[in-house]
């Protein structure tokens, strides 16, 4: 029987570049690394939690994960899209939703789709 969500893995040709644009750019907190910091590595909020973990699938020999999307809180999205203007990012223009978000999306450098949601 299931008891829990541990987590989401992302096997990527290149790992260390998505670990560094989550990491780096995102500003996602690596919890834990299985192998190092560039294979197995969890990143997330708060430990126990779910997070990301991402596997360098060359060298487990396994195939690149399917494209992904991935949902992302802030307080304050238009001061996260300036943070992120000034890492080098050139994002689209955040929407507001009837349903109640102000959302960017944008991908990751292995195509997967990030959405920052500001609940309003």
């Amino acid at each position: 029987m299931i008891t829990g969500y541990y987590c989401t893995n992302i096997f990527s040709e290149q790992a260390k570049e998505l670990i560094g644009f989550y990491r780096d750019v995102l500003e996602i907190p690596v919890l834990k690394t299985d192998v190092d910091e560039s294979n197995g590595v969890y990143l997330g909020f708060i430990e126990h939690a779910p997070t990301l973990c991402i596997w360098d699938c060359k060298a487990f020999d396994a195939q690149p994960t399917g494209y992904q999307s991935f949902v992302f809180q802030t307080k304050n999205l238009d001061a996260t899209i300036e943070h992120l203007k000034a890492k080098g990012l050139s994002p689209a223009e955040p929407v507001r939703f009837d349903w109640g978000t102000y959302e960017l999306r944008l991908n990751d450098p292995d195509g997967n789709e990030i959405v920052i949601a500001e609940l309003v």
